[in-house]
Order: C-alpha cells, then sequence, then structure tokens
C-alpha cells in the first residue's frame, strides 16, 4: 500500500480494511451499531484509550468507549508501531503532519496547525507519514470516531521503543505544544493488554496496569508492565498520555470495560486483552 500525495495533501489509505474491520463504509455502520453499548451519558473527556484488535474481538470495547466520550478539538492519537512494513525502518517517533486518511465510507482530516506547533515544540518527533502505511494501531479508531464523533480532525504519532525518560519528555513537549494551540484537544492511547497468555494470567497482570492507568500514573504503568513482563503493546503510548492529561489537570481515568478475546473464541488458554478508558476534562469530574 502506497501513500500518494496529492498538491500538498498526503492521503493515508486503508491498509487493514476488511481484515480488522469490514471493508464497506456499510458494513462498518451495521458492524458498529451492532454492538451493546449498555446504558450510558456521554462525559466530557480529555483524553481516551481504546484497543485495536479486530472489531470481532476488541470492537464492544472500543465503541462503548467513544459512545461515552464527548471529544471537544482535534484528537492527538498515539499508538504503538508494530514494524509492519517499512514502519520496520520507522523513525522512534512518527507523525504524519498533513493530508488526510482514508477508509471505507469515510476520510478524516489531520489538524496541519496542531501537528506543526507539536513538532515546534519537540526535536522527538519525526514528521513521516509513510510509517503509518501498513501501521493498524490507529486507523482501526477511526471509523469509531467518525462514528461518534463525525468530522473531528486529529494529529497522528506512533511509537517505537524508547526509554522512560524519553516518554516523559515526549509528553512535556506535546503539553507545551497543546498549550501553544491555545484551544480544546482531546489525547487517546491505542493499546491491548497482555497478549497469548492464559485467561487467568492476563486478568492477574492486566488488573495490575489497569490500577496504574486508573491513577493516571504513567511511570507507574511503564515500570509494573516491565517488572511483570506485562506484554502490553501500548504501554508507551498510555503512558505518554496518560502524563499529558494529568499536565492538563486530570485526576483519573475511568476504567469503561474490560474483555479477552477468550470471551469471543472460547479458547481461555491463550487469550489478549483489552480495556477501554475515558479520562474526564478537568471541571467535569
Amino acid at each position: 500500500m502506497q501513500s500518494l500525495l496529492t498538491g500538498f495533501d498526503m492521503i493515508r489509505n486503508a491498509a487493514v480494511a476488511g481484515y480488522y474491520y469490514p471493508g464497506s463504509g456499510e458494513g462498518i455502520e451495521r458492524q458498529i451499531k451492532d454492538f451493546p453499548l449498555g446504558e450510558f451519558s456521554r462525559e466530557d473527556v480529555v483524553g481516551l484509550l481504546a484497543p485495536h484488535a479486530g472489531y470481532q474481538y476488541s470492537g464492544r470495547v472500543a465503541a462503548k468507549v467513544y459512545a461515552r466520550a464527548k471529544i471537544s478539538g482535534p484528537v492527538i492519537y498515539l499508538g504503538p508501531n508494530h514494524g509492519a512494513g517499512r514502519g520496520s525502518m520507522a523513525p522512534e517517533i512518527s507523525m504524519m503532519a498533513k493530508g488526510m486518511w482514508k477508509y471505507p465510507g469515510g476520510v478524516t482530516r489531520i489538524d496541519s496547525r496542531l501537528a506543526t506547533l507539536l513538532l515546534e515544540s519537540t526535536c522527538q518527533i519525526a514528521d513521516a507519514g509513510w510509517a503509518h502505511e501498513e501501521e493498524h494501531s490507529l486507523e482501526v479508531q477511526l471509523p469509531m470516531l467518525e462514528h461518534f464523533s463525525p468530522d473531528t480532525q486529529i494529529v497522528p504519532i506512533i511509537i517505537s521503543r524508547i526509554g522512560d525518560d524519553e516518554v516523559m519528555d515526549l509528553a512535556e513537549c506535546l503539553y507545551k505544544g497543546i498549550m501553544k494551540y491555545g484551544k480544546p484537544v482531546t489525547l487517546a492511547a491505542s493499546t491491548d493488554m497482555s497478549h497469548y497468555v492464559p485467561q487467568e494470567t492476563a486478568q492477574k497482570l492486566d488488573r495490575m496496569a489497569i490500577e496504574r492507568i486508573e491513577a493516571l500514573d504513567a511511570e507507574g504503568l511503564m515500570k509494573t508492565v516491565r517488572t511483570n513482563r506485562i506484554s502490553m503493546c501500548g504501554a508507551l503510548p498510555t503512558a505518554v498520555v496518560l502524563e499529558v492529561c494529568r499536565k492538563l489537570g486530570a485526576t483519573l481515568a475511568h476504567l469503561v470495560e474490560y474483555t479477552t478475546s477468550g470471551e469471543v473464541s472460547g479458547n481461555y488458554s491463550s487469550v489478549v486483552g483489552y480495556s477501554g478508558f475515558t479520562i474526564p476534562r478537568p471541571g467535569a469530574q
């Protein structure tokens, strides 16, 4: 899959449509509408966390998060770089700073002004839209975002392996860029939890990580994941989002739902964990 440059806009075409989520706009809408969302009210959020597996496994959790989140301004998305395709050659932190992302039935535009301010606030982030071409962790979020919060713009960032100090430095730089932007933004992390362990193990390990997330404890999350060898693929993007939200005045995260792939597949001997959170905007708690 190749990104196309038309005028000054880079177009990032869908890479995993028909695999992680339906391959048509009608199919996407039908599947999202079929998820049981339960009773809820929408809350003003400064941040959210949602999983990125196939919709058949984690889509219900993600839909519940997006349904409950009243999003203000553009969304700064942070997700892991799993290294698919040219992503294996990507910078440690890669942003697509202008253009749009296409998926079946929709287009999501990038807020280039916010992206520019974030790039100016840190030397850590590389403007490398090509690194996103085959990475799925953010792509699967966009149909959910468009369904529940139409016409919201984004700034997509993916992270490879970086150190704890770099995580905190990145959070500080993003915070400074947001302050320069001067208008409300929302931060979102894309992550799954434990990978390919027995159900009871996943629940035990993921509960440790969930407790740190609920407390907006970025450093504690990284230490917990590392010490207990929790295979949480988006731990670093999550830590960045927690720290930025804390700097913006948030004090806690609400767990919306936790589940595992075993609840769908029936195989509890090797599961992946999925959790979703909302982070109330200061003043809305």
